[in-house]
């Protein structure tokens, strides 16, 4: 016996069922987005981080070329090196002896070459704070909360105004992807792109198609043009460090001596997409700040 009370109880139970599932598969879509989404970034994040550790080091060669002369392949001019003739006797007679060690030195220059690079040993040394920059004259400078700063808000660093330097990730990496220049690379039209097996099977797969291996190196190259690293360096003073030694004291082989602190600051930074031919659009969706101290020799 039928009743008439249960007619279409399936159809309800039927489309509540189907409301419930198509529920549960929308959330499991959000879910797997938002995770999806969060790899994401945090893989950017992690890049970024590595870009601002190559800014560190970049720094770290900047004070080692300044310790032992930075590489040149051409000779400054002896007025870069010396400056004008002073007027005055005492300081005259102290730049000529100076310009007679230089004109010697240039002469070990070319003796010393290698593949026509030199270093100019003639002005190395320790570097001092001889440089001062507005605080808000970059976001990398005003990311740093401790760093010491004079009553109009300026920081003293060193590098003669060289520094802080903001370059390319590409500068680096971009040997690896292109066989031509950056700039030729960042045409849209370019075919300047290196898809040697030994570089695109870091990919984890094995494609054999050449265009299928352009294709991932200009993905990742365009990729990669986002990111950039700024660094600077402040001198901080004397610092003693441990050195190989003797003392009088038993069991001693090390010993102190007294050198010069600097404290180098770099920032990675990933800017987002720009346009065709373009390296990003100038806005920093990501700046990770680093920072570390190396100590010289005086």
């Amino acid at each position: 016996m039928n009743n008439n009370k249960e007619k279409g109880f399936a159809l309800v139970l039927s489309i509540v069922l189907l409301i419930v599932m198509s529920l549960m598969g929308g959330s499991l879509i959000v879910i797997s987005s938002g995770d999806h989404q969060s790899n994401n970034s945090s893989d950017q994040y992690q890049q970024t981080f590595y870009v601002a550790e190559a800014g560190l080091l970049e720094g770290e060669k900047w004070i080692l070329d300044k310790y032992l002369g930075p590489w040149m392949n051409s000779m400054p001019s002896d007025n870069d090196v010396l400056g004008d003739p002073p007027a005055e006797p005492g300081p005259l007679a102290v730049w000529n002896i100076k310009n007679e060690i230089w004109q010697d030195t240039k002469t070990e220059y070319t003796s010393k070459s290698e593949n026509g690079f030199f270093r100019h040993t003639f002005i190395r040394g320790p570097a001092q704070n001889d440089t001062k920059v507005a605080r808000d004259s970059s976001q990398c400078l005003m990311s740093f909360k401790n760093i010491d700063t004079d009553e109009d808000d300026n920081v003293s660093i060193i590098g003669k105004g060289q520094l802080p330097v903001e370059k390319s990730f590409l500068d680096i990496v971009g040997p690896l992807l292109c066989t031509g220049t950056n700039a030729e690379c960042l045409d849209p039209d370019s075919t300047s792109f290196n898809t040697d097996d030994e570089v695109v099977n870091e990919r984890g797969d094995n494609p054999t198609d050449f265009e299928e291996k352009e294709k991932f190196i200009r993905a990742e190259f365009n990729f990669l043009k986002r990111f950039a690293y700024e660094y600077f360096i402040v001198n901080v003073g004397a610092a003693a460090y441990r050195n190989d030694g003797s003392s009088v004291a038993t069991d001693v082989s090390n010993v102190d001596s007294q050198g010069t602190a600097y404290k180098i600051y770099s920032c990675g930074i990933l800017y987002g997409p720009g346009g065709r031919g373009e390296y990003h659009n100038g806005e920093v969706e990501i700046l990770i700040p680093l920072e570390s101290i190396v100590v010289m020799p005086t």
